[in-house]
């Protein structure tokens, strides 16, 4: 797959709520993952551990109130999008996502992505 073929995928499955099919499909074993936090959430390594990072998150969301992918932008082997997300989370109740998405394709998988919120 070519970064755009990546991309317009990524964006797709997200739109449509699909986020864990983006790592069966998309993603490299050796994938590395950056948060715009910092602590130990800040960096994690490989796809399980990027994997099981998402589930994390996803088992807080009560309900998706509203979501929003925008096109994505690709450059050489990186591309970009933002995802403007509001939910009802657990215990906490409204949370708004709203963050720049960076990703890094080699080989039609995606090997490094970051998150700027």
């Amino acid at each position: 797959m070519t970064t755009q073929e990546v991309a317009n995928k990524i964006v797709t499955n997200c739109r449509s709520g699909n986020f864990f099919e983006n790592y069966d499909e998309l993603y490299s074993e050796n994938v590395v993952k950056y948060e715009s936090v910092s602590g130990p959430e800040r960096e994690t390594k490989g796809l399980k551990a990027v994997l099981n990072s998402s589930k994390n998150f996803h088992t807080t969301i009560e309900k998706v109130l509203n979501r929003e992918v925008s096109e994505p932008l690709v450059a050489g082997n990186y591309f970009t999008c933002r995802i403007c997300q509001e939910f009802d989370l657990k215990n906490i109740g409204y949370f708004k996502l709203d963050e720049l998405c960076l990703f890094k394709v080699q080989d039609g998988k995606i090997i490094y992505e970051e998150y700027f919120y």
